[in-house]
């Protein structure tokens, strides 16, 4: 072969604009020589259309505006970094507009366009910002620093916790009407737990993030796995048990028909701020202790898989009452440590004895498809927020959690983003208050309770304070 070389000759017309363009692909370097051609085409074709869409709006400005000349502009788009100019207007009270970025979403000052954001957000969602950043800058073949990364989450995510939290002060606050949402339901499942993540430069050191679930049952992809159908995921932190309940009542009345549903079958830990996560609803309501945690609490109080084996299925199908008496006899039997830890079985049993039982043994026909809260607190928190040393600012807590929650339609380029009133700047700097209700026990090991002070009096008494017995 003495021809190395494929000539290419493209003309593309963009309105009124035509754009030929013509050169060569080396053979040994197509592929990559193609994919250089395709992102200069496009943005070629980009600039060609911002120019359309701003003699339009010149011909279409109010009769108020004045038009002080035009300005060029640098930005990041998703066809990689480009240039543009478009014109300058001067409104009835001697604001500066530029038509153009409005149109196309671009910030005033900011230098990355609305799509590029959200394909930073969603990057920045499954790895920490480097990362993202690398990944960024090899689809863009433009550089893209970590600093950006974290600027354009904490941005993405502070204007989607925006619009739901003014969503829902228009809800409760100013009575507006709920739009009803399209999955028909008539048996609504719910659950809720938190997770505790490490937080710096800030009065605490710690925070719980409080996560809920919703579907409308399960179905089978294979031997033994289920998946959860109609799921809706809802996450927060910073927020009271009422603001948590009305954030639950919202997204439910979103996603759900909820004048079809006739039952509400919610599960949790026992905690007590995870058994009211769901008490707005006008629902009839059955509460099941996950069992899960029925179960782990069994095996530590016997210490033997059997007997923790039997207490588990006799408390699912018969409640309390039929374990109670035989538990307060190994209690009297026992010594130490392991009568402490009867002990603290039974009064767990007691404090969450109305979620024993199984749906069926209540008279429903309807399966318990509970018990996916751990792996949804896993996928959503755990995975992005917790491990690697990993510690967080509240701002940019709330951010990331609102992206892990929409990261699906980041990706999909499919967020919807709604109008959020604006209101008067205090200052320069805007501060993020945090509310935590702390939950009625600790549900995680304590050093000082297993180690050589264990038996102290002092630290006896811590126990029984934490635990509540």
């Amino acid at each position: 072969m003495t021809d190395k070389a494929v000539r290419i000759s493209i003309l593309i017309k963009v309105a009124e604009r035509e754009i030929e363009m013509q050169g060569e692909l080396q053979i040994e370097e197509l592929e990559e020589g193609a994919q250089e051609l395709g992102l200069e085409i496009g943005q070629q074709v980009l600039a060609a259309g911002i120019a359309e869409v701003d003699e339009r709006l010149a011909r279409e400005a109010p009769p108020g505006w004045r038009n002080v000349g035009t300005e060029e502009r640098w930005v990041t788009t998703s066809l990689g970094a480009m240039r543009y100019r478009r014109r300058v207007y001067k409104d009835e009270k001697g604001q500066r507009r530029k038509p153009v970025d409005e149109c196309m979403g671009i910030r005033r000052y900011a230098r990355i366009s609305q799509r590029v954001e959200e394909m930073g957000s969603y990057l920045a969602s499954t790895e920490s910002y480097r990362a993202a950043a690398a990944q960024l800058s090899w689809l863009l073949k433009t550089p893209v620093n970590h600093s950006t990364i974290q600027r354009m989450s904490w941005a993405m995510g502070k204007r989607i916790v925006d619009e739901e939290e003014a969503e829902r002060q228009r809800v409760f606050t100013c009575g507006e009407e709920i739009p009803a949402g399209s999955v028909a339901a008539g048996v609504l499942y719910g659950e809720s737990d938190g997770v505790w993540i490490h937080l710096q430069r800030e009065k605490v050191r710690s925070a719980e993030v409080r996560v809920a679930i919703l579907s409308s049952g399960r179905k089978q992809i294979g031997k033994d796995r289920y998946r959860l159908e109609n799921k809706h995921c809802i996450t927060a932190i910073g927020l009271d048990s009422e603001a948590w309940q009305e954030e639950i009542l919202r997204e439910a009345h979103l996603h759900y028909d909820l004048s079809q549903t006739h039952l509400l079958v919610s599960g949790g830990d026992g905690n007590q701020w995870v058994r009211h996560s769901f008490d707005r609803f006008a629902i009839r309501q059955e509460f099941i202790l996950d069992r899960f945690h029925l179960h782990r609490a069994a095996k530590r109080a016997f210490q033997d898989r059997v007997l923790a084996k039997w207490a588990f299925d006799q408390l699912r199908q018969h409640g309390l009452a039929i374990v109670c008496d035989e538990l307060e006899k190994y209690i009297q039997q026992a010594e130490g440590k392991k009568k402490e830890h009867l002990q603290e079985f039974l009064t767990y049993l007691q404090n969450n004895q109305e979620g024993l039982l199984d749906l069926q043994s209540r008279g429903y026909d309807h399966p318990a498809c509970l018990g996916a809260i751990e792996g949804n607190v896993d996928k959503l928190v755990v995975h992005r927020m917790k491990g690697r040393g990993c510690s967080w600012r509240l701002p940019g807590v709330r951010a990331m959690l609102a992206l892990c929650r929409h990261r699906e339609q980041l990706k999909a380029h499919a967020f919807h983003y709604c109008p959020v009133p604006s209101v008067a700047k205090k200052g320069r700097r805007s501060s993020f208050n945090l509310t935590v209700q702390y939950s009625e026990a600790v549900q995680k090991s304590m050093p000082i309770f297993h180690g050589p002070d264990q038996h102290k009096p002092w630290v006896r008494s811590l126990a029984r304070f934490i635990h509540g017995h």
